[in-house]
């Protein structure tokens, strides 16, 4: 079985209409200790149908790695058509697989 850490990516997120609904961002830091043979996912609970994720203005699909496109600082937005200002409405975590 391999081992996921888990980083919760909680408050501060910026909340922001767009011309598509509305917009959640967050900006986070290399994980400390991460290592070239680890993966590294965005985990979004429960990611609507119609979220766009990006991270660093890369749009991230249906699978969420991110093990490629994770810098020295980050930049993670969720978009929702029909969203609404306010508190975010997901829990949002990075899963690194130490495998």
């Amino acid at each position: 079985m391999p081992d996921i850490h888990s980083i919760r990516l909680r408050e501060p997120w910026q909340c922001e209409p767009c011309e598509s609904g509305v917009r959640w961002s967050r900006s986070f830091n290399w994980p400390a200790g991460l290592t070239p043979r680890e993966k590294v996912w965005i985990v979004v609970d429960p990611l609507p149908a119609d979220a766009r994720v990006t991270l660093n203005g890369q749009s991230l699909g249906e699978g969420l790695e991110i093990t490629r496109l994770i810098g020295l600082t980050n930049r993670v937005e969720i978009e929702l058509p029909q969203g609404r200002a306010g508190e975010l409405p997901f829990a949002v975590r990075i899963d690194i697989d130490e495998g």
